[in-house]
């Protein structure tokens, strides 16, 4: 029985996980920074509870981090 949250494989999982951390895609989304693939900035991918960065150089990831930094310290403060 679940008391809190959603069932581990819960089909909602992966929606409400994505709706908790919308802010976070977008920002990185936007950052314009990350992976050139056929001419369009991949930097992020996130499904369910898993969460890629890509970058194509160690700054490039700090500069994303960042960004998940600073998202992590607002959620943690939910």
């Amino acid at each position: 029985m679940v008391s809190n949250g959603t069932q581990q494989g819960g089909s909602l999982s992966p929606f409400l996980f994505c709706r908790y951390i919308r802010d976070l895609l977008q920002e990185v989304a936007q950052s314009d920074i990350g992976c050139n693939v056929g001419g369009l900035t991949m930097n992020i991918l996130a499904y369910a509870d898993d969460i890629v960065l890509l970058a194509p150089a160690w700054r490039v990831m700090q500069a994303l981090l960042v960004i998940l930094e600073k998202h992590a310290a607002i959620l943690n403060k939910l």
